[in-house]
């Protein structure tokens, strides 16, 4: 029978074995418990029923399972099927298949490689760990370790930096949930009519007509701070260095990010300067499982801010809360105009502002904006969703994971595409999966024609594309993930563009943009020394690992560029050809 007398509080997290092996079996538990047992209930079991009939009881006494693992050859039912009803009764608890080690005794269980495939593209579990490890250290505790960090993150109370008391579905509220997720600030948010938010604003005397209100962990509070206050209030960098940079970077997306990671470590005195957030668009989606060397998937606000702290180790500056307005000459440097009048000197940029989600244009949509209408930030609002029925648009890769992460919250999840399949716009692992989680309903060639709500989205109204019959549906919340457009029009008089505003590069550049002796550099502008990268980029690859590998690419032409330059001394002066 599962052992549920093992000593602890009700606080600790349980975590439950099932292996029907019972040398397996304890040896798993026993290295579970000395590594975890101070603070987790290590539970085992040998046959599926049992684990089911403890996973029940621990379910209506309200218990909290941070991880349910289970041998993949259990008697009478196997571990995906386990595990999937184990999903069913703990949702949040992360999904480990124990698999035997194969003849060759390699870490890589070869013989049961289909059935790992299977499970992982169907997302039935979350990852795989080896039997029959000889030292925990190396095999199993780094794994469970990953695990339980992850789960505490989201699941259990933390270290805190902000309280935000404030209206649900107030648009400054989902604005400053979004900034403080997306820069990975820890923070909690409470209803200003919510227990907690009433004993927030009695405790520390909170002005009800400023929220919202950001109780800071040294108790003072800040009223409906902008980006910048916050950033202050950091002490986060918000003013550039004196002086002449080798190298300045407009934007702190995937190829910003890994522009200034390369800059950096080669020598180049970078900046990077960054208006919102680290991550960009990239850092709004909940789980990439295509990303090179995370086979277990990494969210793209964990993958941003290793890689901040990457490029920050290698003595990047990075400039928060300023927006890059014009880039032009001074001399042989580039020269960088930012919002407040600020100036930056580079003698080179590489310039990869990314895009923003395409809007669909629908005026009531547009109203609710922040009150039930999102564009991206699936997860930021996906805890506010339990039990609502939801919509996500799009057939891309951050729709498919949008709707995958908000399936783990809300009761009902409908993916609407316009076109008449996935295939198109979607890995296929993201198909599968959507394909096998119960509570997501695809439906292909609609559109959402209208909106409705007083003060928040109630409802929409969808239209079939093919014979244009339109229902009024209703939901609690809309995201948004359709295309994407670059916002560059600073840009027009400046750079040559596409018609649609992506900034044109190398061999893409028609001979009339370019008048000097030597041919563009790979990634550069229609300005010399001035280069794009990433998904501004005209023709680029629209994925995480694309912008990062361009980003880190461009650094090369940069290098090219400057040994030119230092070379042959300053540019000829020359005219350079811009078009609308």
């Amino acid at each position: 029978m599962l052992d549920e007398t093992q000593g602890g509080g009700p606080a600790r997290a349980v975590l439950v074995v099932v292996d029907a092996d019972p040398k397996a079996r304890a040896t798993t538990e026993s290295a579970l418990i000395r590594r975890f047992g101070a603070d987790y209930w290590v539970v085992a079991s040998g046959t599926p029923q049992e684990g089911i009939d403890a996973l029940a009881r621990l379910a209506e006494r309200g218990e909290d399972v941070a991880l349910v693992a289970a041998d993949l050859h259990l008697r009478g039912m196997d571990g995906v099927e386990f595990l999937g009803r184990a999903h069913s009764l703990h949702p949040h608890a992360t999904r480990v298949l124990l698999v035997r080690m194969d003849q060759y005794h390699t870490q890589f269980p070869f013989t049961e490689l289909p059935t790992l495939q299977r499970a992982t593209a169907l997302g039935r579990i979350d990852f795989w760990i080896v039997k029959g490890w000889t030292n925990p250290e190396e095999w199993l505790y780094p794994q469970v370790q990953e695990a339980l960090t992850a789960w505490t993150i989201i699941n259990r109370s933390r270290h805190l930096v902000y309280r935000i008391v404030g209206e649900q579905w107030a648009p400054r509220s989902h604005e400053l949930r979004d900034t403080l997720t997306r820069n990975s600030v820890p923070f909690e948010f409470y209803a200003a009519d919510s227990p907690q938010g009433r004993q927030l604003i009695r405790d520390f005397r909170i002005d009800v007509r400023r929220l919202p209100a950001l109780v800071h962990n040294d108790r003072s509070v800040l009223y409906d701070p902008s980006t910048a206050e916050i950033a202050e209030a950091h002490g986060i960098n918000t003013q550039p260095s004196p002086g002449i940079y080798d190298l300045a970077i407009l934007g702190a997306g995937p190829a910003g990010l890994a522009a200034a990671v390369y800059g950096a470590s080669e020598g180049l005195h970078t900046v990077v300067i960054e208006p919102e957030a680290i991550g960009g668009q990239a850092a709004t989606s909940s789980m990439i499982r295509n990303y090179l060397g995370f086979p277990r998937g990494i969210s793209g606000a964990e993958l941003a801010h290793r890689a901040w702290e990457q490029a920050v180790l290698f003595a990047a500056e990075f400039v928060f809360t300023h927006r890059a307005t014009h880039v032009g000459r001074q001399g042989n440097e580039r020269l960088i105009t930012l919002t407040d009048a600020l100036q930056v000197l580079a003698r080179a940029v590489i310039i990869a502002a990314g895009v923003d989600y395409r809007r669909l244009g629908i005026p009531a949509l547009d109203r609710l904006i922040g009150t039930g209408v999102f564009y991206g930030a699936a997860g930021v609002e996906a805890a506010a969703m339990i039990g609502e029925e939801v919509y996500v648009v799009g057939a891309a890769n951050s729709a498919g994971q949008a709707a995958l992460h908000l399936a783990n919250f809300a009761a009902r999840i409908v993916l609407l595409v316009r076109g008449d399949s996935l295939a198109a716009g979607m890995s296929d692992y993201l198909i599968k999966q959507l394909e096998a989680t119960p509570n997501i309903e695809i439906r292909l060639h609609t559109r959402v024609v209208d909106g409705h709500g007083d003060g928040r989205l109630e409802g929409l109204t969808l239209e079939d594309v093919g014979t244009g019959r339109r229902e009024q549906v209703v939901a609690a919340a809309l995201f948004v993930l359709i295309g994407a457009e670059p916002h560059t029009e600073w840009l027009r008089d400046v750079l040559l563009l596409d018609g649609h505003g992506f900034i044109l590069t190398g061999r893409d550049l028609p001979s009339t943009a370019w008048q000097l002796q030597r041919s563009p550099l790979p990634f550069e502008t229609s300005l010399p020394g001035v280069f794009a990268a990433g998904d501004v980029r005209y023709s680029s690859v629209k994925r995480v690992a694309g912008a990062a590998g361009e980003g880190s690419v461009a650094v090369g032409s940069v290098h090219q560029y400057l040994s030119q330059v230092q070379r042959k001394g300053p540019d000829v002066s020359v005219r350079i050809r811009t078009a609308t």
